[in-house]
């Protein structure tokens, strides 16, 4: 996580920064991998305040809390990132949970005839897979190193499926349905 320091009328302490820097990598964890947050340090008549903020691509984490060191206003303002983070990372497992797939399951498919399937036409390949909520690039990234012809995906931000298929003259087209 890459942390970005400031400090307003007051200088840092080395040891407040290290506290920071190591809590901050402790939520790793619950938090975005590629998360920015940016540290404010105030001074104020006879308290600092320190403001915490920590982007992630859909969310924005902010705390601002006050006290006499900037040891207790550092642990007070991290104390409320990590409690913020870890709501919103049990209210995204519970939206998980229940959710239900769009996807029907193959024994739910209607029984294939043997007889009905012309000769001219190949027969169709049957895989059950998952899908996976990715973004267009990572999906991308995915699918062009790997010998699949179909992938099939789930946008996180408006929770649609896309498809990406593979085209005869080698270049790869994505399917949006509306």
């Amino acid at each position: 996580m890459n942390v970005e320091f400031t400090a307003r009328q007051v200088t840092w302490k080395p040891d407040v920064r290290e506290l920071i820097e190591k809590k901050l990598g402790k939520l790793e964890k619950v938090l975005p991998r590629d998360a920015q947050a940016h540290v404010v340090l105030r001074a104020e008549k006879k308290s600092v305040s320190i403001e915490i903020s920590v982007a992630g691509r859909q969310k924005t984490w902010t705390a601002k809390e006050s006290g006499e060191s900037q040891e207790a206003a550092a642990h007070a303002a991290l104390d409320n990132i990590a409690g913020q983070a870890k709501r919103t990372k049990g209210r995204v497992k519970e939206e998980k949970k229940h959710r239900v797939s769009a996807v029907k399951s193959p024994e739910s498919w209607p029984a294939a005839e043997a007889d009905e399937t012309p000769e001219h036409e190949p027969e169709a390949k049957h895989e059950v897979v998952s899908i996976r909520a990715m973004f267009e690039e990572d999906a991308l990234t995915s699918f062009a190193g790997g010998d699949r012809e179909v992938m099939v995906f789930r946008d996180p931000t408006t929770d649609a499926l896309r498809v990406l298929y593979r085209r005869r003259d080698g270049r790869i087209g994505l399917v949006v349905p509306r």
